[in-house]
């Protein structure tokens, strides 16, 4: 980020944070805590899931299209196809609180699409929006031609994907040359979670405290990326790194959990005046 970017009067004053589909958790509190730290005038408020608000008569038509943003081909840039009944109830009821939300792929650009939907009336450009999200989200890269998965989809609003933390980037690849000779050999699940306590630290793992910190990261990207619309650092050592492997991920979260100086020096000045900077 370069802070001589044209600065405009805009004025960043609210940061809302949509909770996760799935119920329990207190991750958000300690992004909120960490947030009101570098940016001590914003009004930052966490709210329920997004999807929680959605009319009774606009259920069907919001289930249909969350079906219809499924990554089916991860080959294909755009997914076009016909959701199956199946799918469509699948989403509504998750809508409901009737199904728990997970092992489903969405492509972040559409769902994205969807959720501007849910925010028109409350858009402006002195409030970001960061909605979690317990879905997997994926983009796709022109650079191998291929969908991928994400931690995050920066945008207004941004898109933070909790699963995402875990199975989006990399782990190291010794463990999946072991693990898939385990499975090969018929290892039971709990052969599997012993692999992974062999690689303890080396990545995030589902239920793992850790969590929380790397979110915290990722919505300072989303939070970046809307006064800036540069979230990203190419220093391994800085929160913004914008990691694709989960040893990159636990150094730049976790290990370090700070800033480089030079988005130091620029979060202390917009942490004074966080003006829109594009």
């Amino acid at each position: 980020m370069t802070i001589s970017r044209r600065t405009s009067k805009t004025r960043l004053r609210k940061v809302r944070l949509y909770s996760s589909e799935n119920p329990g958790g207190s991750d958000l509190r300690k992004v909120k805590l960490y947030l009101e730290k570098l940016f001590p005038s914003l009004d930052v408020q966490i709210l329920p899931s997004i999807f929680g608000s959605i009319k009774k008569s606009e259920l069907q038509a919001v289930a249909y299209a969350l079906a219809s943003a499924r990554v089916k081909d991860p080959d294909v840039q755009e997914q076009s196809h016909e959701p199956l009944f199946g799918e469509v109830d699948y989403e509504l009821r998750t809508i409901q609180g009737k199904a728990r939300v997970g092992g489903v792929v969405y492509e972040g650009r559409r769902l994205r699409e969807l959720l501007i939907g849910f925010l028109s009336g409350r858009r402006t450009l002195s409030i970001a929006s960061v909605v979690f999200t317990d879905r997997l989200i994926s983009t796709f890269s022109r650079d191998d031609m291929r969908h991928h998965l994400r931690t995050i989809v920066c945008g207004f609003p941004s898109i933070v994907s909790k699963p995402g933390v875990v199975e989006a980037p990399a782990k190291p690849r010794e463990f999946y040359i072991l693990k898939q000779q385990m499975e090969l050999e018929g290892a039971s699940e709990y052969g599997i979670e012993r692999l992974k306590s062999s690689f303890k630290g080396r990545f995030v793992d589902f239920g793992d405290p850790r969590l929380a910190e790397v979110l915290r990261g990722l919505t300072l990207q989303a939070i970046m990326y809307h006064l800036t619309l540069d979230p990203f650092c190419d220093d391994r050592d800085c929160r913004l790194f914008n990691s694709h492997r989960q040893e990159e991920l636990v150094r730049a979260q976790i290990t370090s959990g700070e800033l480089c100086s030079r988005h130091t020096n620029a979060l202390e000045e917009l942490g004074r005046k966080p003006l829109l900077r594009w």
